[in-house]
Formats: structure tokens, C-alpha cells, sequence
């Protein structure tokens, strides 16, 4: 996600019509910049565990080295990701 402003004429995205000088974010495959000039990047927020769907949850645990073992539901697999981090905090 970028943080674009509007250059020369205005500029309709997702229903809302910006003006020249504006600021807003949009998607970064949409940027055209003939239209907007990118002034930054909007910073990605991590989720907490308990908003994170399953898949989710199997990434992080991938990604953090954690095996899950037999844990399938969201509430078994919050509970390994919960130990491991109590046994090893960051």
C-alpha cells in the first residue's frame, strides 16, 4: 500500500473523488503516476495471534520455527503459539 498525492487534475478512487494536493492510500498495482506521486508506504501492522486465521497462524508458526504437532483447531494452535512464546519470549 502507497501513500500517493494527487498531482494535476482530481482523482476518483474507491468511490471518493481526491483534489490536487490530497493524500491518500492506494493499492500498488493502482498507482499511475501520471496521476498521484508516491510520497510513501504505509506500514503493515502485524495482527495479533487471535485475529489470524488458521492459515495464518500456520504461517506464522512456520515462519517462527514452531511446530504445531497435532494442534488443528484455532484454539489448539493458540495455545502451542501461546506456550512457545511464554517458554521463549522475544
Amino acid at each position: 500500500m502507497k501513500i500517493v498525492e494527487v498531482i494535476n487534475i482530481p482523482v476518483r478512487y474507491n468511490g471518493i473523488t481526491y483534489q490536487p494536493g490530497e493524500s491518500f492510500e492506494m493499492q500498488d498495482e493502482h498507482v499511475i503516476e501520471t496521476l498521484v506521486e508516491v510520497t510513501g508506504e504505509v506500514e503493515k501492522v502485524p495482527k495479533a495471534l487471535e485475529e489470524m486465521t488458521i492459515p495464518e497462524l500456520k504461517d506464522y508458526a512456520a515462519e517462527h520455527g514452531i511446530d504445531l504437532g497435532e494442534a488443528k483447531k484455532k484454539e489448539e494452535i493458540l495455545t502451542v503459539l501461546y506456550e512457545e512464546k511464554q517458554d521463549n519470549p522475544e
